[in-house]
């Protein structure tokens, strides 16, 4: 069974739609969730929770629709903090355990404890990363068997962002638990993400298990002169100059053997994303 099924999922607004949005959550993974500002990540982890309702598409939670009792499983993390900021950590545990059938207390106040968040104080005086620990502490708090987290680790050192990281893969290890993460952080993907989602002005660009994804795709250099002998075909993205091009490509040894004078480069979530996004594409 799938954790999450979302099944051609469209919303128009006035200067943006989400267009025939389709992709699943398999139990026991983490799926990277990556585009460029305004791609229609957040509004597709909206549609999930139902703080955004689709104009069409179905959404099946643990193989059932939407809905208050399936969203019992979820944990949400946004990339800004919802807790009021009048709130101290024995509020915020008092009204969210009055939410969740599953909450735990001794969860939250141990995870809060371990990132350093002080129980009495208020959350306005928080920092931003203290803030984002907060939410993710929250939402795992209720041991949700599906976690949508949406830029979670923005603004975090390194330090804490390595210990988030390290929760997610721990979180997902019975195989029993999934996550759903949306980052520009793309090292992050890189790390621990089994499997990565491009969306791109509304629709699905790229859906590929990550392994297979950074195996398979390439990037090609050459000269001007060079790009111009290339099979157009080839070319998934392309960013070029006066003196030379890069071209991202899949089905590494073919293009090996195809274009043998060309360097070809292996890449990672982030080259792939700016070769689709930021170039000319064919």
């Amino acid at each position: 069974m799938n954790a999450l099924e979302i099944n051609g999922i469209c919303k128009n607004y006035t200067d943006f739609s989400l267009k025939d949005v389709s992709f699943s959550l398999p139990m026991g993974t983490i799926t990277g969730l990556v585009g460029r500002n305004g791609a229609g990540k957040t509004t597709t982890i909206k549609s999930v929770i139902g703080a955004v309702h689709p104009d069409s598409g179905e959404i099946h939670i643990f193989g059932q629709e939407r809905n208050t009792d399936a969203l019992q499983d979820v944990g949400i993390v946004y990339d800004e903090c919802c807790f009021s900021n009048i709130l101290n950590l024995k509020q915020i545990n008092s009204v969210l355990g009055s939410v969740y059938r599953d909450w735990s207390s001794d969860l939250f106040y141990g995870m809060c404890e371990r990132y350093g968040l002080p129980t009495g104080k208020k959350i306005k005086t928080f920092s931003r990363g203290m803030k984002q620990k907060l939410s993710i502490a929250a939402a795992l708090a209720h041991s949700p068997k599906l976690l949508l987290l949406d830029e979670p680790t923005g603004g975090l050192d390194p330090v804490a962002r390595n210990e988030i990281l390290d929760d997610l893969q721990e979180y997902i290890e019975d195989g029993m638990h999934t996550v759903l993460l949306s980052t520009h952080i793309t090292t992050d993907l890189d790390r621990i993400a089994d499997r990565i989602v491009i969306l791109s002005d509304g629709k699905i660009r790229l859906n590929e298990d990550k392994d297979s994804l950074l195996d398979e795709y390439c990037i090609l250099k050459g000269s001007p002169e060079q790009l111009e002998k290339m099979d157009s075909a080839d070319i998934l993205g392309l960013r070029k100059s006066m003196y030379f091009f890069e071209a991202l490509c899949k089905d590494r040894a073919k293009m090996i053997e195809k274009y043998p004078a060309l360097t070809c480069d292996r890449t990672d979530i982030e080259q792939i994303l700016v070769l689709m996004e930021g170039g000319v594409q064919r």
